[in-house]
């Protein structure tokens, strides 16, 4: 244990700090300011900041007790850096809330209203994307220390025939959802923006889970090309850890998160495939989809920043300056 982790842990404790307020301070917010209510989504809105803040904190001196790489310490290694990893960032947040918020309307945002979220959706998942990466970076930086590293060979020909076929797939994938997208919409009289409250119908689940995986298709391609490490690149020369610090870092954190929103519902899900087991409020679908959130928000900013990639794909060796957090 570090001075970091201990933070991090004080941190996330805070954030329960909501559940100490009256539940009808929630249910039924007083003030509002052009629709927002201030007390009870400020409330919120500190108490996520914290959890989040937490996470990527406690992921810090996770990096830092097993002397691996971490996020702060390849952004603060170069002068544009920091720029570059803030904007990568917000665009693979951007890459999931497009296709799974504003297309296939999987959650809302009861607190919210359009302007508010127009001020908050780009910084606000540029953080939770920060978290995001921090918590795999962590839970890599274990798995790392606990594994021998292997000397892989190239899989011969196997690799730009698989790279092929993902880069066909990826065409399809993405070409496919957004055909349906458009489809769908177009017999409903065309699409109506709507992140701050329910609505009646939504395209199928289905969409979404193929857009994510295009999506996903689409950068092992490009990544490959640029002869860049990647998640599918990795496994073809025996590099396992990824995948593992994928499903774990996604289950550990899916938990934590789904269990703290599900006392007031910062946001709310909506047209969730799932059957009578809701842990949490949430169908076990939800859990079983975070992995790809995972690697949607971690291939998307590799392919924007090089560095990135390097670091989410190899094995961790701690090659830059270590400036103080």
């Amino acid at each position: 244990m570090n001075y970091r982790i201990w933070s991090g842990l004080l941190l996330l404790a805070g954030s329960y700090a909501q559940l100490l307020f009256p539940r009808r301070l929630f249910s039924h917010p007083g003030y509002l300011l052009y629709g927002y209510p201030v007390v009870a989504g400020n409330l919120l809105a500190i108490s996520t900041t914290l959890f989040t803040l937490g996470v990527i904190v406690t992921a810090e001196g996770v990096c830092e007790r097993f002397d691996a790489p971490s996020l702060w310490r390849l952004a603060t290694s170069g002068t544009w850096l920091p720029l570059r990893v803030l904007a990568a960032a917000a665009v693979a947040g951007l890459s999931m809330e497009v296709p799974a918020q504003w297309l296939a309307r999987l959650w809302y945002y009861p607190y919210w209203t359009a302007w508010f979220y127009g001020l908050v959706v780009v910084p606000g998942f540029a953080f939770f994307w920060a978290s995001i990466a921090e918590s795999y970076l962590a839970v890599k930086a274990v798995l790392d220390a606990a594994t021998t590293a292997r000397s892989g060979s190239a899989p011969g020909r196997v690799e730009p025939v698989v790279y092929h076929c993902l880069g066909v797939l990826s065409v399809v994938l993405v070409g496919g959802a957004a055909w349906g997208y458009a489809r769908w919409y177009a017999a409903r009289g065309g699409y109506a923006f709507a992140v701050s409250g329910p609505v009646r119908s939504a395209p199928p689940f289905g969409y979404a889970l193929v857009a994510f995986v295009g999506l996903w298709f689409a950068a092992e391609w490009v990544l490959h090309r640029r002869g860049l490490p990647s998640l599918v690149g990795g496994a073809l020369h025996g590099y396992r850890v990824p995948p593992v610090a994928l499903v774990g870092s996604a289950l550990l954190l899916s938990v934590v998160t789904e269990s703290q929103n599900a006392v007031h519902h910062y946001w709310v899900y909506a047209h969730l495939p799932g059957g009578r087991v809701r842990p949490f409020g949430v169908p076990l679908s939800l859990y079983a989809a975070w992995p790809l959130q995972y690697v949607v928000f971690l291939m998307v900013a590799g392919l924007l920043v090089p560095d990135l990639a390097r670091l989410f794909w190899r094995r961790g060796v701690l090659s830059y300056s270590r400036p103080a957090m």
